[in-house]
């Protein structure tokens, strides 16, 4: 009597041979390819369960210490870069403050200089009269805004 064949085709070898069906892929495999189909699986969920430890840690890492989240970082960033481009800002305007005064300052000063000369001349020659005198006054009030 002849004996019954009930090979098929190992997915993995290609080779006739006694298989077992994987019923989570549906496919056959001889009993050597099933076990290393069956390493190969739990490979893979070796990596998945490492992933979520790695997320779990990240997270509780996180309940731990708020202050080290990245947004936390980028929004500490930020603050310090802003206000150094305050303070720079802040520095130009005093600059600007200190200097501006000292300018007017040294303006005013010109034209007194100038409308002194004016009514030292006018004086001296004695030679003026209302509208002289007028100019005068309106350039001293003018000065003195």
């Amino acid at each position: 009597m002849a004996m019954a064949n009930n090979k098929t085709l190992c997915f993995t070898c290609n080779k006739e041979k006694i298989t077992y069906l994987c019923r989570g892929c549906s496919k056959e495999f001889c009993f050597m390819h099933l076990t290393e189909h069956q390493q190969n699986l739990n490979e893979e969920l070796n990596y998945i369960i490492n992933d979520y430890d790695q997320f779990k840690q990240t997270i509780n890492e996180q309940k731990q210490n708020p202050q080290s989240h990245s947004l936390i970082k980028q929004i500490d960033e930020w603050e310090r870069n802003s206000i150094e481009i305050i303070q720079q800002k802040a520095q130009e305007c005093r600059k600007i403050v200190i200097e501006y005064p000292q300018d007017f300052i040294d303006e005013i000063e010109k034209k007194f200089n100038d409308l002194s000369e004016q009514i030292k001349q006018i004086h001296s020659e004695n030679d003026f009269n209302e509208i002289n005198l007028n100019y005068l006054e309106n350039q001293l009030i003018e000065i003195t805004k």
